[in-house]
């Protein structure tokens, strides 16, 4: 009988080292859409909700507040796109 030679083996992708957590967060948003919309989502809602209240009441903190709760959702899509 002939031996068979050594088949090489196939290396498997490691996860994100723990000490790279933006580089994580990176990487799983890009490869998890759902995770990427249930930010987006959440972060929608809150904004909604503030814009909601400076609508009903006319206090300038809501407004603040809903026109600051965009910077995290800009920068959910420079996390995914970077």
């Amino acid at each position: 009988m002939s031996e068979r030679p050594p088949r090489p083996r196939q290396t498997t992708p490691r996860p994100p080292t723990p000490d790279n957590r933006g580089g994580a967060i990176r990487e799983r948003l890009r490869r998890d859409p759902f995770l990427f919309i249930l930010c987006l989502a959440a972060l929608a809602f809150v904004t909604w909700a503030f814009a909601l209240t400076w609508w009903v009441t006319g206090g300038v903190l809501p407004l603040a507040l809903a026109l600051a709760s965009l910077a995290p959702a800009i920068f959910l899509f420079y996390l995914r796109d970077a």
